[in-house]
């Protein structure tokens, strides 16, 4: 371990130490009227359809609703839906609830969801999962019958539909209102609607009157920004927040030990990787995106930057969804990275920009990897922003290097593989139909066995042209008041705040 890695991990040491010094606060956080959810960042919105971070899918849990739902054991179950039919290997009957009506008191009906699925079908954030819906011919049979159609068989059609990736969406309040402004106050047919959004500091939700089903037992629910982690942690133990999200390594086991919180962990469903703008030079080479692969000591990485509570990714989506085969890591060779570039044409190396977040682990990898990438003679400038600007640089296809960690809606591949499509306009920009063919071949195929086939075949294409270089398979967390009932943890990292309840 270098120097300057060295003194990275003792910094982290340090702030786990700070974090663990004082006491647990002297009463237990009472639950209030008001559900108060700590997020780390600002989403950019809370559509659907119109966001691919945690953030926004977590408060879009308390707006929102599903046609159907995953059950514990796995089985799919109605809900705004009260039943469905599979005709053909394309054709799929949902029947609707009748008594369903949107905060602003229109009536639910299949105009909607149809509407819902082929905006699903068309947006770059969810076409990943809903590509196979043919936006065209899903529509409403009568007012309460969706007949949805598909351009191909999709094998995980029910278990996209469960998620909070497929909510039903007010077709005539958006269209009136505009995708922008419907972002940010929605009209869905959840518990809970917006009626405020102050920029840098919160969402303020009240309980929906008409809602169809059991009431919220909270009249209203705020979902504040608190970027610092510590800050999430201080006010989930001292009251100011019922659940905290994303919390920092370093205060895990503190939450865990306090009577008064309660510590949700575990594997997540997600992975970080790095990626490499495949239209720009020098990127744009293979030869120098293998350079940068084996210049990282990614075990030293990850052991540093995440704590302890991560596995080094050795693939491009995680082991507990199927069809994950091992293929990696990239071996750690700075000879072989030096002479790659020199091969590449880059033999006193080259600059490139790095955007992060800043906190915590982005800022630990990005000022590793500035190190590692150094050593080669890539001079790497770190440009620190914040989350709506990463995405916006993102979705344009102008960021040059950063780590990402995109939510991964359900556990299948073709979530697990969500920033791969060659239509995406994410910064990856490989532009390979042959990871698309793989993709579709993917998700048509109604065979398990077949369909994981498929996907070790396209892990190993992936890993032999480098388009990205997998990073970690993290742990994660987020606390609650133990006053608090109704939450566990959830792999997708969007937990559904719909089912909270004062303990």
């Amino acid at each position: 371990m270098s120097n300057r890695i060295a003194c990275i991990f003792f910094a982290l040491v340090i702030a786990v130490a700070a974090a663990g010094c004082g006491g647990a606060a002297s009463s237990p956080p009472a639950v209030r009227d008001t559900l108060v959810i700590a997020l780390n960042q600002e989403p950019v919105c809370v559509d659907p359809y119109m966001v691919s971070t945690p953030q926004g899918l977590t408060v879009s849990t308390l707006i929102h609703e599903t046609l159907i739902k995953k059950a514990e054991d796995g089985s799919y179950t109605p809900w705004l839906a009260t039943g469905w039919e599979q005709m053909d290997d394309v054709t799929f009957h949902f029947y609707l609830r009748d008594d369903v009506t949107f905060h602003d008191g229109s009536r639910f009906t299949a105009h909607d969801a149809a509407y819902s699925l082929a905006e699903g079908a068309e947006s770059s954030f969810t076409r990943p999962i809903f590509g196979n819906i043919d936006p065209v011919n899903t529509r409403a049979l009568d007012d309460y019958t969706l007949e949805l159609k598909l351009t191909a068989p999709y094998a995980p059609l029910l278990e996209a539909l469960s998620t909070f990736r497929g909510a039903m969406l007010c077709k005539s309040a958006r269209e009136e209102m505009g995708e922008e402004a419907y972002g940010r106050a929605p009209v869905g047919t959840g518990p809970m609607r917006v009626t405020n959004w102050i920029s840098g500091d919160r969402i303020e939700m009240e309980a929906h009157e008409g809602y169809w089903g059991e009431k919220s037992p909270f009249k209203e629910a705020v979902a504040r920004f608190i970027v610092e982690g510590a800050s999430r942690a201080i006010e989930l133990e001292t009251g100011g927040a019922d659940i905290a999200t994303d919390l920092l390594f370093s205060d895990w086991e503190r939450i865990s030990k306090n009577p008064d919180t309660v510590l949700y962990s575990g594997e997540s469903q997600s992975h970080s990787f790095l990626l490499l703008n495949n239209s720009m030079e020098p990127t744009n080479s293979e030869q120098v995106r293998k350079a940068l692969a084996h210049a990282l000591d990614m075990e030293s990485l990850v052991r540093v930057a995440y704590q302890g509570q991560a596995s080094v990714a050795d693939s491009f989506y995680t082991p507990n969804i199927i069809g994950y085969k091992k293929v990696g890591p990239y071996e750690y060779n700075p000879e072989l990275s030096k002479q790659l570039l020199a091969q590449a044409g880059y033999p006193d190396g080259f600059e490139i920009e790095y955007l992060t977040l800043e906190n915590q682990l982005n800022m630990a990898c990005a000022e590793i990897i500035q190190e590692m990438w150094g050593a080669v003679g890539v001079r790497v400038s770190i440009r620190i922003i914040d989350l709506a600007t990463l995405t916006e640089l993102n979705n344009g296809g102008e960021c040059p290097a950063a780590i990402m960690a995109p939510t991964v809606a359900m556990a299948d591949p073709d979530a697990g593989l969500t920033v791969w499509p060659v239509y995406r306009p994410i910064s990856i920009r490989h532009g390979d139909e042959r990871v698309q063919e793989l993709l579709d071949l993917g998700r048509s195929n109604y065979n398990e066995e077949e369909r994981v086939k498929i996907y070790e075949e396209l892990q190993d294409y992936l890993f032999e042209k480098c388009y990205s270089i997998p990073v970690a398979f993290p742990r994660a967390a987020f606390g609650a008041s133990a006053d608090i009932a109704g939450l566990d943890f959830t792999p997708s990292l969007v937990p559904d705040l719909s089912l909270v309840r004062p303990a």
